[in-house]
């Protein structure tokens, strides 16, 4: 008896694949989606730190002092100008001076325009300039240090002597800022520097 009642499972089987085999070419034919919007244009900043402009002083330290380079605990990116990206620029570079001061706070900000950071000849880049600055002004450090041991030391690190002494130093640094897009799609690179 139970082999008279495999052809009907089987029917039943057959039966129920063809439905479902159905309803999933229904739902294949159904309207397509919607199309998705195309982006609106947007921009990317990339930024590193650079060697400072040539003829620039530099410390020079003994082997009883060490430097402690200043490390940014804020550092918001400049903005792409708004009103500029419908334009499709190609990548604008700008390089900024910064004093860092004793406490950490940037006193004073430029642009820098020199061999190494030359604007675009045929492009007013005064907002690219602006934006930089703007951020840049607000930037916050743990302070640049100079520490120094006492004046017989003769180890790897000044700062780890005993008696060393640590004292907040003002610093200036160098940015490079690359601002870029490429068909509404934030493209952010790194600038090398020397």
């Amino acid at each position: 008896m139970p082999w008279q009642s495999c052809p009907e499972s089987l029917r039943v089987i057959r039966e129920c694949a063809l439905f479902a085999a159905t309803a999933l070419l229904a739902a294949c034919a159904s309207s397509p989606p919607a199309a998705l919007p195309l982006p609106s244009a947007q921009g990317a900043v990339g930024a590193s730190l650079i060697q400072p402009a040539s003829g620039t002083p530099r410390m020079d330290l003994a082997r009883n002092r060490r430097f402690i380079h200043p490390n940014r605990e804020t550092s918001t990116l400049p903005d792409y100008p708004a009103d500029l990206l419908a334009l499709g620029l190609a990548p604008v570079v700008v390089c900024v001076d910064a004093v860092i001061d004793v406490a950490g706070l940037v006193s004073a900000a430029r642009v820098r325009r020199d061999d190494d950071c030359a604007p675009p000849v045929d492009l007013d880049t005064a907002a690219f300039e602006a934006s930089a600055l703007q951020a840049v002004r607000s930037w916050n450090y743990a302070p640049a240090l100079l520490c120094e041991a006492p004046p017989d030391f003769d180890g790897d690190d000044a700062c780890q002597a005993e008696g060393a002494v640590e004292t907040p130093t003002a610093v200036r640094l160098s940015y490079a800022f690359r601002f870029s897009q490429q068909a509404g799609t934030p493209q952010v690179e790194r600038v090398g520097g020397r």
